[in-house]
């Protein structure tokens, strides 16, 4: 487990500080060149999220067993990445082992993941979204630019939780938490692209779906349902479960469900006091047994820990 932040007056210097990575930048652009990493990495995810000031071109070998994700955040023009336009509205997606080329112009800001390929493979089956080779190999992927940046502030916000208290970090629960926001935001991403053409259900029948799968969530409180529940009690198959999520919420049904059953805690604190019910209680009243992985998800959604959150007097 690493967590680290640096800044650098040099290309080089800045592109060996990225663990893990055979790569050089040219710096290309006029200027003294600044730059800073960000940069936190457990086992099987790495995050970094760099800043430079003038153009620079980065080239080099992608982790091999790794698929590489990334993420504008900010920057003078648009990006190129193997020879692909990148902007606001774009993930970049790229399989390991390969040589890569970009472009970055000046004043950029980006967000770079990547995410162990069997790793992935098992969050993408936990969720219910169907990843595809095809997908991955696309280099870039266009995605509405609302749920880019959504994605990005919760990755940034796990970093720099990360790196405000690295001991807390440094233990399984905190390095577990790291993994499952990374991996959830990059998925909710990839459920834009999910296959659907072998779904020839009607729009208002996904409606419905998710509609039942809505009123499960509710009618059982204390019980997280999982794709394979949905699956059982619905009486369809996981790539309807998937696709009907993906057209009506734009989000994957793991993300989707867990959001109602916060949604639920939120109400019940705005409506009571901490002394009638405490965070605690409310959260396990609706499933999260897991305090930690529920503060961080409460304030993923809502902006605010749930302590935070005003109550009733």
């Amino acid at each position: 487990m690493y967590a680290n932040y640096e800044t650098f007056e040099d290309a080089d210097r800045h592109a060996h500080a990225l663990t893990g990575w055979e790569q050089r930048y040219d710096q290309v652009g006029e200027g003294a060149f600044r730059s800073t990493v960000k940069q936190v990495s457990v086992a099987g995810v790495q995050v970094f999220q760099e800043s430079a000031n003038v153009r620079i071109v980065q080239r080099g070998q992608l982790p091999a067993g790794f698929v590489t994700f990334g993420l504008v955040l900010g920057g003078g023009a648009p990006f190129s990445f193997q020879g692909v336009r990148v902007d606001e509205n774009a993930l970049v997606v790229a399989p390991g082992d390969k040589e890569f080329l970009l472009h970055s112009p000046p004043d950029m800001s980006m967000l770079g993941v990547a995410i162990d390929a069997k790793l992935l493979a098992a969050a993408a089956d936990t969720a219910g979204v169907d990843v595809q080779d095809e997908i991955l190999a696309r280099h870039v992927l266009n995605i509405p630019g609302a749920a880019g940046a959504r994605a990005g502030k919760r990755i940034i916000a796990a970093v720099e939780t990360a790196l405000a208290d690295r001991d807390a970090f440094s233990s399984g629960e905190g390095a577990h938490r790291f993994t499952h926001t990374v991996t959830e935001s990059i998925l909710d991403l990839l459920t834009f692209h999910v296959p659907t053409r072998e779904d020839r259900l009607t729009y208002a029948c996904r409606a419905d779906v998710v509609r039942r799968a809505h009123d499960l969530v509710l009618a059982r409180p204390e019980q997280p349902i999982s794709v394979l529940d949905l699956c059982d009690k619905l009486r369809v198959s996981r790539r309807t479960i998937q696709n009907s999520f993906q057209s009506v919420t734009q989000m994957n049904p793991v993300s989707y469900l867990r959001a109602v059953r916060l949604a639920q805690v939120r109400r019940l604190l705005t409506t009571t006091s901490q002394h009638e019910v405490p965070v605690r209680e409310a959260a396990m009243r609706w499933g999260f047994s897991n305090l930690g992985h529920f503060a961080s998800d409460y304030k993923s959604l809502f902006g605010e820990l749930p302590s935070q959150t005003p109550r009733a007097r």
